[in-house]
C-alpha cells in the first residue's frame, strides 16, 4: 500500500520526469553523487550546491540514511567509474545532466570547471556538448521564467 507521503513523491517525479514508480535509494545515491561530483568539479562543493542536492534528494523521498551519506559525501570520486556503476543513471542520463547544471548553478556560478566536467559525465553517457549546451538553455530560460513568475504572482515578494 502507497502511503500518503509516497503519493507525494510520486506525484513529483510524476511532475518532474513522467516517472510512475520510485527509484530505489541504490539509484538515487549514484544519481546524486554523480550530481554532487559535478559540483565539485571546480574543486569546490559550495553549500549551496550541497543544499540544493540534498534539499532535491529530501523533497523526492530519498531516505534518512542517503541524505546523511550526501551531506557528508566528498563528490571527489572519478565521475565515469560512478556512472558505470549505476546503471539506472544511463537510462535518465538527459535527467541527469539537467540536474547536475542546476546544483552546478546553486550558487549563482556554474564554472568552466563544472562544465567540463558536465560535458564527461555527458560523454560517458553518450550525450554531446551540443545536447548538453541545449540543457544548459533550458536551465537559464527555466530559471529566468521562474523569476518572471515570481515577481508575477509576489509582486512585493514572498509573503513568509
Amino acid at each position: 500500500m502507497t502511503t500518503n507521503k509516497e503519493k507525494g513523491y510520486l506525484w513529483l517525479f510524476k511532475d518532474k520526469a513522467n516517472f510512475t514508480t520510485l527509484p530505489t535509494d541504490e539509484t538515487f545515491e549514484g544519481y546524486m553523487k554523480a550530481v554532487l561530483i559535478c559540483a565539485n568539479g571546480d574543486g569546490k562543493l559550495t553549500p549551496e550546491e550541497r543544499d540544493w542536492a540534498v534539499g532535491h534528494s529530501a523533497a523526492f523521498g530519498a531516505s534518512d540514511s542517503l541524505l546523511d551519506k550526501l551531506l557528508s559525501y566528498k563528490a571527489d570520486e572519478d565521475i565515469e567509474q560512478v556512472i558505470s556503476m549505476t546503471p539506472a543513471s544511463s537510462a535518465s542520463r538527459r535527467f541527469l545532466v539537467y540536474d547536475a547544471i542546476r546544483a552546478c548553478s546553486a550558487d549563482g556560478q556554474y564554472s568552466d570547471r563544472e562544465r567540463a566536467t558536465v560535458i564527461r559525465m555527458a560523454a560517458k553517457l553518450g550525450l554531446s556538448e551540443e545536447l548538453v549546451r541545449q540543457i544548459e538553455e533550458v536551465c537559464l530560460e527555466e530559471a529566468r521564467l521562474r523569476e518572471k513568475r515570481l515577481s508575477l504572482v509576489y509582486p512585493e515578494g514572498a509573503p513568509l
